[in-house]
């Protein structure tokens, strides 16, 4: 493949994709391009609505109808639901892990088997997440396990 970066003194940034054919290596350099694009409207504990880019999530959770979205610099409200959440950016790495979680994919560290047929996730901030025994099927088939 071959790259090239060029400088322009006017107008706004370009990205011009040249492919013979969209292959899986060209559909995830779209993929990534897209994902710093993508961002989810929260608000913080001072009620200041933030666009949070996507690939900052570390994991969501809804307690009582109300969905928070967990971060490595803190912890956000917003007003989507997980199954949404899930919906709109599964392809960029966030999967239903249980019931109650969203987990982003790329800040998954370390997998452990659990009793019951369930996964233990380390999180790149150190939290744990349990993985219920009827998403962990779905977990291993989208991590090619």
């Amino acid at each position: 493949m071959k790259i090239t970066v060029e400088h322009v003194s006017q107008g706004e940034n370009e990205v011009i994709l040249r492919c013979r054919e969209l292959d899986e290596e060209m559909l995830g350099i779209l993929s990534l391009l897209r994902s710093g694009m993508q961002k989810i409207l929260v608000w913080n504990e001072k009620r200041e609505t933030l666009p949070l880019p996507v690939t900052q999530v570390v994991y969501c959770e809804t307690v009582e109808e109300k969905t928070f979205v967990y971060t490595r610099e803190g912890m956000y409200r917003t007003a989507l639901p997980l199954a949404e959440l899930e919906d709109r950016w599964g392809d960029l790495g966030l999967f239903r892990c249980g019931k109650s979680w969203v987990v982003n994919l790329h800040e998954i560290r370390k997998l452990k088997s659990c009793p019951a047929g369930r996964i233990e996730a380390l999180l790149s901030t150190g939290e744990k997440l349990l993985i219920s025994r009827h998403y962990a099927p779905m977990l291993r088939e989208r991590l090619g396990m």
